[in-house]
């Protein structure tokens, strides 16, 4: 266990459904869809961008970047955002059957 007055967690990750001072919260399925959204938000603190693969109108692989703030749809580093892994799209609730595990 970490010493009391230090934080664990995740870099740009402040706010989550998941609480990274639980062990729990570091295994492989859930360190591998919380660690990608942490670097992106460590990447865009640093002013780097995300390579961005498309295809043009002859399904050839165009190269390009992104920033991070649009795949996000907000600036990741913005204090209200809110991470919510594993858990449903609101937007799509409407077509579940039955419940989600």
């Amino acid at each position: 266990m970490p010493p009391e007055n230090v934080q664990v967690g995740l870099f740009g990750l402040n706010h989550s459904n998941r609480d990274f001072s639980q062990r729990e919260s570091w295994g492989k399925n859930q360190f591998n869809n919380s660690f990608p959204a942490s670097l992106a938000c460590y990447m865009y603190q640093k002013g780097l961008k995300l390579n961005y693969l498309t295809l043009d109108k002859q399904l050839k692989i165009q190269h390009q970047e992104i920033d991070i703030s649009q795949i996000f749809g907000i600036t990741p580093l913005y204090d209200h955002l809110f991470f919510y892994f594993q858990s449903d799209y609101v937007p799509y609730r409407k077509i579940v059957v039955g419940k989600l595990p």
